[in-house]
């Protein structure tokens, strides 16, 4: 007698959406979550004020956050989770290349003032959701994340994506 064996894949996808920073994104909910999350609670991880310590240091204050959302990974590391996107209020709609002269070192590579600032650039195109972007790699941290720069809409959309998840995430971003 031949028995015939189904199995049953169950679809994990969900989608995000945030009206609020105008977007959405899917995830596998299997393996990911999706918090959203704040420039104070990001300071509370890294035990500072570093929005403080930039203004005090820089003498003017970073791009205003309009707000963050995180993607954690099963191990919910915010150190090496595979996708944070950052949206700062652009009301000048400066370039990629005007945002990052004025803010580069801020929120993710605070402290570092060495030379390697010009190796870590955004000088790669890329396109999401139909824009244009720019992206750089920061080799020396943890992970080697990507970080793309996405100016749209009075927003500078700042991602930092790590590993084949993050970008596979970020392939279902849309604006």
């Amino acid at each position: 007698m031949n028995q015939e064996i189904t199995s049953q894949v169950k679809n994990t996808t969900k989608i995000y959406q945030n009206t609020t920073l105008n977007f959405e994104l899917q995830y596998d909910s299997k393996d990911s979550k999706v918090l959203e999350d704040t420039e104070e609670e990001f300071n509370k991880r890294g035990n500072g004020d570093f929005r403080k310590n930039f203004k005090g240091y820089v003498g003017y204050e970073p791009g205003k956050v309009l707000g963050a959302v995180v993607v954690l990974g099963q191990d919910s590391s915010y150190e090496t989770n595979p996708l944070t996107i950052w949206v700062f209020e652009n009301s000048d709609n400066l370039s990629i290349e005007k945002w990052y002269a004025n803010f580069w070192y801020y929120p993710f590579v605070w402290g570092d003032f060495t030379s390697r600032r010009e190796n870590v650039s955004p000088q790669n195109i890329a396109t999401i959701s139909g824009q244009i972007a720019k992206s750089g790699v920061v080799d020396y941290q943890v992970g080697k994340p990507k970080f793309i720069y996405l100016p749209n809409g009075g927003k500078m959309y700042l991602f930092r994506i790590i590993g084949e998840e993050g970008e596979q995430i970020l392939a279902t971003f849309k604006i």
